[in-house]
C-alpha cells in the first residue's frame, strides 16, 4: 500500500484507543511491537501498562491491515 493508505489505516486504528493514544507509553508500545519486543516494562494494572499494551495491539492491527 502507499504512504497515504498506511497513514489512513494508522489514524483509524489509533482513534480506537482514545484516550490512551495520547500517552507516551502508547507510542513506546507501538514502536516496541514493530521492533519485535513484546515485554511490557510497566507495572501490571497501571495506566502506563494499559497504554503500552494498547500501543502494541494497535501496531499489530496496523501490520495486519497493511500486509
Amino acid at each position: 500500500m502507499g504512504k497515504i493508505a498506511d497513514k489512513l489505516i494508522f489514524d483509524f486504528v489509533k482513534q480506537q484507543y482514545c484516550p490512551y493514544d495520547t500517552h507516551e507509553e502508547f507510542v513506546r508500545g507501538f514502536a516496541a511491537y514493530q521492533a519485535g519486543d513484546f515485554n511490557n516494562p510497566h507495572a501490571a494494572d497501571s495506566v502506563a501498562a494499559q497504554a503500552w499494551d494498547f500501543g502494541a495491539e494497535a501496531a499489530m492491527k496496523c501490520a495486519r491491515a497493511t500486509a
